[in-house]
């Protein structure tokens, strides 16, 4: 048997976490397994249902990598279709017209059965099930009705999706009964939590998934986090699509709801930036320096100040505006940093002024001459010299190590900066 899985949202919002978890765990099956990913637009709701939704849907699984292994097909286009078997299963008297909708009629004794991978066999007596309208009165079919008409049509073998559709699975499976189908295997996924432990949304993190990626956090990254919500086989926590794909088991799904860290996303992310190639990162990186107002190719060593700024933060957002003093112009000092540092240490300041300014040659090894004199000629530990001298180039206490700073500014910026940081320290 050839598996094939779908991920199917519905375009009536933009593509957020939890769906991105379980496009990921579809795919990841269907690779497993050598199948074959499906994408279908479940765009029934007229009202709701928005192109732009759709593009922002397709574009997000681009961009992560999970793409369709078939053109996507989309509900709104075989409303025929639908309403064809909803006249069928009338006609064969399987279901009913009932104020201009049909009914299909459900047998209320006995229960049943569900099997599912994670959650074992599930029974639902069938006295709890109503009568379920497959084709409203306006002849746009009914979610339930659509879906699994289109999971046989698409020859889906395996239907994995968050454990909040499980209550739906025994109406569908009368459905599928109804209509003469060999029907499906299921797999139900932990829904994605907050911290409190309560269903993720808003209040807990961003739920859209390009806002991620506005932020700078990267596709690989993303998906690396997502596989450990409520899966787990292995003590590796870093690890790519790939390597997912081969370690990937259904029996390792757990039932208990998964909790969404931005924590450990941060962690992740951080790992999967330190594993990039520098050429890669600055080309990943480029389009937040330019909204930024600058470029790294305008740098006189600009993928060095790359790899020694690169495990300062998050994500490139924050990685951008790291480096950003290093080029431009800073506004402002960090208040708490230049009271506890560069406030009372003109002497320093001077010092690198008249010293740096004699150097020919502009190099870390010339600079650390400079500042291993400083400390003898000043009596300072080095606390004393490389905070103070940090806060005047960049406008805060956090950079690589001293020399490397000071290389990676321009000389007369450098100059120019320290001149600036005196009249300022004159001034208070």
């Amino acid at each position: 048997m050839k598996v094939i899985t779908r991920f199917a949202p519905s375009p009536t919002g933009y593509l957020h976490i939890g769906g991105v978890r379980t496009a990921l765990f579809n795919y990841v099956f269907a690779k497993k397994f050598k199948g074959t990913f499906l994408v279908r637009i479940e765009d029934t709701d007229k009202e709701r249902s928005k192109p732009e939704y759709i593009e922002a849907i397709m574009e997000g699984l681009d961009w992560l990598g999970l793409n369709s292994d078939q053109k996507p097909i989309k509900q709104s286009e075989r409303f025929d279709v639908y309403k064809e078997e909803a006249f069928k299963l009338v006609k064969a008297d399987k279901a009913y017209e009932d104020d201009g909708a049909i009914r299909l009629k459900i047998n209320k004794d006995g229960s049943t059965l569900v099997k599912d991978l994670v959650y074992g066999d599930i029974e639902f007596p069938n006295k709890e099930l109503d009568d379920l309208v497959i084709l409203r009165s306006d002849e746009s079919p009914t979610y339930h009705f659509c879906n699994v008409i289109d999971d046989n049509y698409q020859n889906v073998t395996h239907i994995i999706r968050g454990e909040d559709h499980l209550p739906n699975t025994p109406k569908q499976i009368q459905i599928v009964n109804a209509l003469g189908y060999k029907g499906f295997e299921y797999v139900h996924l932990p829904l994605v939590l907050g911290e409190d432990r309560k269903r993720l949304s808003k209040r807990h993190a961003a739920t859209d998934l390009m806002s991620y990626r506005q932020e700078g956090y990267l596709p690989e990254a993303l998906l690396n986090m997502l596989a450990k919500l409520g899966w787990s086989n292995t003590t590796e926590d870093i690890f790519d699509l790939e390597k997912l794909i081969e370690i990937f088991e259904v029996q390792d799904i757990q039932k208990a709801g998964a909790v969404f860290d931005i924590e450990r996303l941060n962690f992740v992310n951080q790992a999967h930036i330190a594993n990039m190639k520098i050429d890669f990162l600055k080309q990943e990186l480029d389009s937040f320096n330019k909204k930024n107002g600058f470029s790294l190719d305008d740098h006189h060593d600009g993928e060095y100040l790359l790899e020694l700024c690169k495990g300062s933060a998050n994500n490139l957002s924050e990685i951008s505006l790291f480096i950003k003093p290093f080029l431009l112009d800073f506004d402002d000092y960090n208040s708490e940093d230049f009271d506890k540092h560069l406030k009372n240490s003109e002497a320093v300041i001077d010092y690198f002024k008249n010293n740096l300014n004699k150097l020919e040659t502009w190099t870390e090894e010339s600079i650390e001459k400079v500042i291993e004199a400083a400390k003898n000629d000043l009596s300072l530990p080095m606390p004393k010299i490389g905070l103070p001298l940090r806060v005047a180039l960049l406008g805060r206490a956090k950079s690589p190590q001293l020399n490397s700073t000071i290389y990676l500014i321009e000389k007369e910026k450098v100059i120019e900066r320290l001149s600036k940081a005196l009249e300022i320290i004159t001034e208070h």
